[in-house]
């Protein structure tokens, strides 16, 4: 499926940032104000699923931003997906709540995207092994656009291609433990239902264009987690069997 190059929305602004806020608020306030120092402005939408009142975003910074979907039910990552509908940009960014954008950061991804074909942008990726098998292998960043299984940590997308989460989603069965691998399913719901692929978009010289400028503290990271590899592979066998190919099986 080929990009439209239209969008439902009449705003100048092109660009929907999206952040979950669940046990690192301060991470995530730090984030906006990231988004909101950028040198272009994007819109800002909160999915705010935090446990406890210990875990709340202050007032001032809710005031701050566009959107605040609540709901207290924990889909992990995936929460990130369950307003998809009502995101209204040109495009949707996503990003984890332990990396701190570079100021330029949006301005990047909107000139990247004029230079190539995507289901997903990043620049943070992963490359399964020809045994099948995911890997933490960090993925080099080259002067060109690098193709990957996954993009992990901030993903940039067209909005109107986001209705193929819900078709996979659906096949996979709800619900899913594959859901926590937001990043899996929607790599594979971009190739599967808008045959698009994910890319690494081109070095640069300038920190302010990097999506990781500054690591903040990842506790209660699920890839600190025992089962993290396990449930990992698991969702990639999951995909797999629904026709989802990574780029081993596509080079034979």
């Amino acid at each position: 499926m080929k990009p439209s190059n239209q969008t439902c929305s009449t705003s100048t602004t092109r660009v929907e940032a999206v952040i979950i806020n669940w046990k690192r608020p301060r991470n995530v306030e730090a984030i906006i104000s990231a988004l909101q120092d950028q040198s272009v402005a994007c819109d800002i939408t909160l999915c705010d699923c935090h446990p406890e009142p210990e875990y709340a975003i202050r007032d001032s910074v809710i005031d701050s931003v566009r959107r605040v979907f609540r709901w207290n039910q924990n889909l992990g990552a995936y929460s990130r997906y369950v307003p998809t509908f009502a995101f209204d940009r040109e495009y949707t960014f996503f990003l984890d709540d332990d990396l701190l954008p570079g100021k330029r950061c949006i301005e990047h991804f909107l000139e990247m995207s004029a230079r190539q074909e995507f289901g997903v942008l990043g620049q943070l990726g992963r490359r399964l092994d020809t045994d099948g098998e995911y890997r933490p292998r960090r993925v080099a960043r080259t002067s060109h656009f690098e193709e990957v299984d996954v993009v992990i940590r901030a993903y940039f997308v067209r909005t109107e291609m986001l209705f193929a989460l819900g078709q996979l989603r659906w096949r996979m069965g709800i619900p899913s433990q594959a859901d926590s691998e937001d990043d899996i399913l929607l790599a594979a719901a971009m190739q599967m239902y808008n045959q698009l692929g994910c890319f690494l978009t081109p070095s640069s010289d300038d920190p302010e264009t990097r999506v990781d400028k500054e690591e903040l503290p990842a506790d209660f990271a699920l890839s600190r987690r025992i089962d993290h590899l396990d449930r990992r592979n698991a969702a990639i066998s999951h995909v797999s069997t629904l026709g989802w190919k990574p780029m081993f099986t596509r080079s034979k």
